[in-house]
């Protein structure tokens, strides 16, 4: 079959390789008809991901069909049309019995390395997904391909930082950054009852995606986004920040646009091991940070009951639908800020 194949750092390749096969009596070979390079992705890209060795298959986002179950699974049928989330959970472990699916004990990230599991991405012709009646949904049958896509990862990850916050209706909220991640981000603080949202991003297209959406867009390479929000705002700052870009500039901006007594909520993925948290401002302005892995197995139906519903359509973010055999160009486009959501027809 045909894969996306990590070769070394900025630089990966379409390459043929064996088809997976069943391992464990839970497992479900899945045809992919559609993959998509995330954000994540350019961290193994840029060799930032420990165990990520040349040759390993890379992509965590896909929908497919289900090619073939092994002799435990009851949930899926050779024929069905499924999703995913990212993450691998057996759901049977002490931390998946707790609703901490992101921390399960048998876990890990498709196509992210040794350290996550090592198992084989999504970028490819077919994907073997462990603890299968766990780990797959079917999709409804009036929810395209594009769009359940987005459940099994960005959409569900914007979903579940916004939940985190604890965003009550009719409160106002700052994400930080407009890529894909952002911009769901945005969508989903409308749809769970923010009255404001600030999109903010370094690329002014970026922010004008947001605005399309409702957003107030701040391009922070023409405007201080501090002195903007506080304009709007009062000098009061946002009940709500999400940063969705990972790193430490977009974290200690963070702390500077929430309120006394707010919230912030970090889902940007980051290959940094330190941050200088700001301990006395959080405690003198009664601060509250989350941070973590989404946990896409716990929010993944209410997303696509939203999908299913037409309250939210995350496909507006797709800039490039290129074919598998594409996935090199596709890299370089999005890894140089020139593309949105790329998807990969297989």
């Amino acid at each position: 079959m045909k894969a996306v194949i990590f070769k070394g750092v900025n630089d990966v390749k379409v390459e043929s390789v064996p088809e997976p096969v069943i391992v464990e009596q839970s497992d479900a070979i899945v045809r992919v008809t559609t993959a998509a390079i995330c954000g994540s992705d350019l961290h193994i890209y840029h060799g930032k991901i420990p165990g990520t060795l040349p040759g390993m298959t890379l992509g965590h986002e896909y929908v497919g069909i289900v090619e073939e179950v092994g002799p435990q699974v009851r949930e899926v049928r050779k024929g069905d049309r499924v999703v995913g989330p990212f993450h691998v959970a057996c759901g049977m472990c002490r931390s998946c019995r707790r609703g901490a699916y992101n921390q399960c004990e048998r876990g890990g990230v498709l196509g992210y390395g040794i350290a996550f599991g090592n198992y084989a991405g999504s970028q490819a012709q077919f994907v073997r997904i462990p603890f299968a009646d766990f780990n797959l949904r079917k999709i409804p049958k009036d929810v395209s391909d594009e769009k359940a896509l987005f459940a099994g990862d960005i959409l569900t990850t914007a979903y579940g930082a916004v939940r985190n916050s604890g965003l009550l209706p009719g409160e106002t909220v700052a994400v930080i950054g407009a890529g894909p991640v952002g911009l769901m981000a945005v969508m989903s603080a409308f749809v769970l009852g923010a009255s404001q949202v600030f999109s903010i991003d370094l690329v002014k297209e970026r922010v004008e995606q947001a605005a399309a959406l409702g957003a107030i867009p701040i391009p922070s390479k023409e405007m201080n986004a501090k002195a903007k929000i506080n304009e709007v705002t009062g000098g009061q700052g946002v009940d709500v920040v999400i940063e969705a870009v990972g790193g430490t500039p977009t974290l200690k901006l963070a702390f500077e646009l929430v309120r006394g007594g707010g919230r912030v909520s970090a889902v940007g993925i980051t290959s940094e091991d330190k941050f200088e948290f700001p301990l006395m401002q959080s405690l003198v302005s009664d601060l509250t940070f989350r941070i973590g892995v989404a946990n896409i197995h716990r929010d993944i139906d209410a997303v696509l009951a939203l999908l299913q519903a037409g309250r939210i359509d995350p496909t507006t973010t797709v800039t490039h639908r290129l074919a598998l055999e594409e996935a090199q160009e596709g890299y370089r486009l999005f890894d140089e800020k020139k593309a949105g959501k790329v998807l990969l027809k297989v």
